[in-house]
């Protein structure tokens, strides 16, 4: 086969310099988009962590409202949203205690770089558990030390952090 020709004889195509070019210009396009993706990935983990904790916090707050146990007792937990690492679950009692480990109704996995704290004290939140009425206990849960209660007419607030976003907050319904 011979090489294609353009007008009077040369042959067509890239020469080496217009390639390298090209292939320069990928290149710096490349490095200008990570970190635009990487805020993008961190922003869309945040956004999922936020939802999944909204989620579970509802779902923990409606079966206590249900509250199939019967419990009449306002001072016990009926249903709570514990935070295990990654793992968020919404448990209600089994017989008649309550543990994050048993009684899983609802469980999902959050993204690993999400970081769920506690607004005031900066803690880590691990658990926060409901009476018959919907309203956050200050209790402990299987080990566990659940959120308080608001004090004070004001609601707990917990962050959503991922990587160098702004936190989202929750208050705990």
């Amino acid at each position: 086969m011979s090489a294609v020709t353009g007008r009077k004889g040369e042959a067509s195509g890239f020469s080496l310099i217009e390639l390298m070019v090209t292939l320069t210009v990928l290149a710096f396009l490349i490095l200008l988009s990570t970190p635009l993706t990487r805020a993008w990935v961190q922003s869309a983990h945040q956004r999922s962590a936020y939802g999944m904790l909204i989620e579970a916090l509802g779902r923990a707050k409606a079966l206590s409202l249900r509250n199939a146990a019967g419990q009449t007792d306002q001072t016990l937990p009926v249903a709570a949203a514990c935070l295990i690492g990654s793992d968020a679950r919404v448990v209600v009692p089994v017989g008649t205690s309550l543990s994050c480990a048993a009684g899983i109704v609802w469980s999902s996995t959050l993204p690993e770089d999400a970081k769920v704290t506690l607004a005031t004290g900066g803690g880590a939140l691990s658990c926060v558990a409901y009476n018959e009425r919907g309203l956050a206990l200050d209790a402990t849960v299987g080990g566990l030390h659940c959120t308080p209660a608001p004090n004070n007419g004001q609601q707990a607030i917990i962050n959503v952090i991922v990587g160098n976003e702004n936190a989202l907050t929750v208050s705990i319904p």
